[in-house]
């Protein structure tokens, strides 16, 4: 038995005497609800594999109940995925290949819009899911007597948001839904509650959360109030958009594997790349597809203009250094890749929709305004605000217009500034999910001496001691239960949640 991997899965590879090999996945406890969370997964990959012949890794045995196993946990036992892992070649592969990828890729994602699923939820085996949480039908058009249809179903969404800390073992509603506008107000409803009962600080909130004007608890359930009532507006007309709809989020270089050969030992990637398996289906739920159907993290981009809007280069092209060139270039390369996927993978109904980013983020941060904090969100209204001619053409928008859009800019471009150091931090300090560092204890304390020594020079750069004990209180690598209760963030002036303030204090 070889650990392979330890974040919010424990994955072990096997290898038996026989030669076989096998992996072994055990969920932690940040995995999300222990039953719904392996229960789904394990009915994903056999409903997919079945009824699409998607090249998925057989699940050999599994169980969901921790109580029921020899081992003490809930499990999936899998054969090893074939192929060799992208994550592998990648950096080797031509930069053509690497585009001509994103069309592959967008190809094969689009099969899972063949599925035209007739509820919201997760999905599962019906012998999983008790009857009353269970949707009266699966896909448009099936037979009852399909023997699919017999044996899954569309049940609770197994999304990790909604079973985390306390929302586990709260009364809310988790579907399955059969309209938008309930799975879009769903999580907004259920964030509510819990703020009301539990909102002070989590071991799992971003670090930037304390930062000024992320709000107090009136101000979340407030604009979520605000969100619930705008939600209805911006769901789309057409079928196709708001049709349900299953979709792989996470498909990045260790999740994907491609057919190779081998020669003297040493392993290539058959060229043009060929999926030889797709893993990690954790997670995985039935939407909405304007909300969906997304541009994964291997090919996703930030700046890409929507719709047949092809990138390009900056105007001053021709002004620029040569390595400005080279990055402009590269730039531009990957918005095509980025847009390459678009038109392999979207329905022209999505492609070209309107504001659909714009919705797509708010909807995405009403599930999340306390862990990450206000800002975000109220910046994801403002822009709704600003496109809203896009997304129903000829009305007024219902928000009132954000007369202080500017101190709202303002603190969102501190955040953002603070959000940037942290992804820069763990680049340097090579950092997963949760602060997760790969290898063994002494590499762990490797890493944490590096990082005091960094946060040490962070503090000292302050210009005066002010400056320095709120850099010490905002260096993101901290125990963020010690926030508890810190509300106004850092303890500092109470106007700061709503004044326009100047931001070089805490930078």
């Amino acid at each position: 038995m070889i650990k392979l991997n330890e974040s919010i899965n424990r994955v072990f590879l096997l290898r038996f005497d026989s030669g076989h090999e096998a992996i072994a996945r055990f969920p932690t406890p940040l995995a999300g609800p222990p039953h719904f969370t392996t229960a789904s997964e394990v009915a994903t990959i056999d409903f997919l594999r079945r009824r699409q012949g998607f090249s998925i890794p057989p699940v050999l045995a599994w169980s969901s109940c921790a109580e029921g196993t020899d081992v003490g946990a809930e499990f999936i036992l899998m054969e090893k995925a074939s192929g060799c892992l992208l994550l592998d070649v990648w950096g080797d592969l031509p930069r053509r290949e690497q585009s001509m990828f994103a069309k592959t890729l967008g190809e094969w994602e689009r099969r899972l819009l063949e599925l035209k699923f007739t509820h919201y939820g997760s999905l599962y085996y019906k012998d999983d899911v008790p009857a009353p949480l269970r949707a009266p039908t699966l896909l448009e058009g099936i037979s009852p007597d399909d023997e699919l249809n017999s044996q899954f179903c569309i049940g609770p969404i197994a999304r990790r948001d909604f079973w985390e800390a306390e929302r586990e073992g709260m009364d809310v509603d988790r579907g399955p839904w059969r309209t938008a506008e309930d799975y879009m107000t769903a999580a907004a409803r259920r964030e509510q509650e819990w703020i009301r009962g539990f909102g002070t600080s989590h071991i799992l909130d971003d670090p930037d959360r304390v930062l000024p004007g992320q709000g107090t608890r009136e101000d979340h359930v407030e604009f979520l109030s605000t969100y619930i009532t705008l939600a209805p507006l911006l769901i789309p007309p057409l079928h196709e958009q708001v049709m349900p709809v299953m979709w792989h989020l996470d498909l990045h270089a260790s999740n994907i594997f491609v057919e190779y050969s081998e020669e003297q030992g040493k392993i290539s990637p058959k060229i043009p790349l060929s999926i030889s398996s797709v893993i990690d289906w954790q997670g995985t739920c039935i939407g909405p597809a304007f909300l969906q159907v997304q541009v994964p993290p291997l090919y996703r981009m930030g700046d890409v203009l929507p719709g047949c809007q092809l990138p390009a280069l900056p105007d001053n092209f021709e002004e620029l250094g040569e390595s400005e060139k080279a990055d402009a270039t590269e730039n531009r390369r990957r918005r095509l890749d980025h847009k390459l996927f678009e038109l392999a993978a979207f329905p022209r109904s999505i492609f070209g929709m309107k504001a659909r980013l714009e919705r797509f983020h708010l909807e995405d941060l009403a599930q999340v305004t306390w862990k990450y904090g206000l800002l975000p969100f109220r910046m994801a209204l403002c822009r709704v605000y600003e496109h809203w001619e896009d997304i129903v053409p000829g009305t007024t928008c219902p928000l009132d217009p954000p007369s202080v859009l500017a101190m709202i800019q303002a603190h969102h471009d501190n955040w953002s500034q603070h959000q940037s150091m942290l992804e820069d931090l763990d680049r340097e300090f090579g950092l997963g999910e949760f602060g997760y560092v790969k290898g063994d204890r002494d590499q762990f304390e490797r890493v944490r001496s590096a990082v005091e020594q960094k946060k040490q020079e962070y503090i000292n750069e302050g210009k005066d001691d002010e400056v320095k004990r709120v850099r010490a209180l905002l260096w993101p690598y901290r125990d963020t239960l010690r926030d508890r209760d810190v509300i106004p963030p850092l303890m500092l002036p109470s106007a700061i949640n709503e004044a326009d303030i100047p931001t070089e204090t805490i930078q």
